[in-house]
């Protein structure tokens, strides 16, 4: 393997209460527990992580986590991303490499998890990866919520849109398209200097923060999935939809 394998590598879980379309999301009720906590145990089923984390700044959140038997930090309530908070954990882990697992992936595969660590420490020198999978449905591929990206021939991200990326010479929507899955996978190194880098104009443009990466330069390895179906919760319709998945 290109990258020693001794890096601890920690599964960071950034979950807040406030949520303008959900409030109190991570800890709404599916199938008897809060939400938090069926992402925090799916996670912890990845092979390839030496640990788990969910970082918060919110009390109600911290207790139900801890009471559960996982493991709860509280970071900042100044904190404007999940990033964010995951670079304030990072300044009292001794990890080398950190994922970014999204607190509302209700149905997150632990095995989706590992192919991306696995394909991450595979490669020389990498530096940040993601996740993404194909898919033929032109609602879901027109939709600005679901996340376009296309990739290099040897899979590094070469722009991701809110728009429909690629288009025919037309104009049109092809027949498949690569929807971005939002879980990252950063070195420290990486992630240190995330942060001292400004917000650019793509990613203002687009409200997208791996834009920032990409035009500072920083590569993205994108791992493609062939059997994903998640679902995240982000929404009243979400949860319904998530509380009849898990019944």
């Amino acid at each position: 393997m290109a990258m020693a394998t001794q890096h601890r590598i920690i599964g960071c879980i950034p979950a807040r209460y406030a949520s303008s379309r959900l409030p109190g999301k991570p800890l709404v009720e599916i199938a008897g527990k809060p939400m938090i906590l069926h992402v925090a145990e799916k996670a912890s089923r990845a092979s390839t992580l030496s640990g788990v984390a969910v970082l918060t700044d919110d009390q109600r959140i911290y207790d139900a986590v801890n009471d559960a038997g996982y493991r709860a930090v509280m970071t900042s309530e100044n904190c404007a991303s999940g990033t964010d908070r995951i670079a304030e954990f990072m300044q009292q882990s001794d990890a080398g490499i950190f994922v970014n697992i999204q607190g509302d992936e209700i149905t997150l595969n632990p095995e989706h998890i590992d192919q991306l660590v696995n394909t991450f420490i595979e490669q020389n020198n990498p530096q940040m990866g993601t996740l993404a999978h194909w898919s033929a449905d032109r609602n879901v591929l027109a939709a600005p919520s679901n996340v376009k990206v296309v990739t290099s021939i040897s899979g590094n991200a070469l722009y991701f849109s809110r728009s429909m990326i690629p288009v025919t010479q037309l104009g049109e929507i092809p027949e498949k398209g690569l929807i971005h899955i939002g879980i990252y996978i950063y070195t420290r190194e990486t992630l240190s200097r995330l942060m001292q880098l400004e917000q650019t104009p793509l990613e203002k443009t687009e409200k997208l923060e791996q834009l920032r990466a990409l035009e500072n330069d920083i590569a993205i390895n994108v791992t493609t999935l062939k059997d994903y179906s998640g679902l995240a919760v982000d929404t009243p319709d979400d949860l319904e939809k998530a509380r009849k998945l898990f019944k």
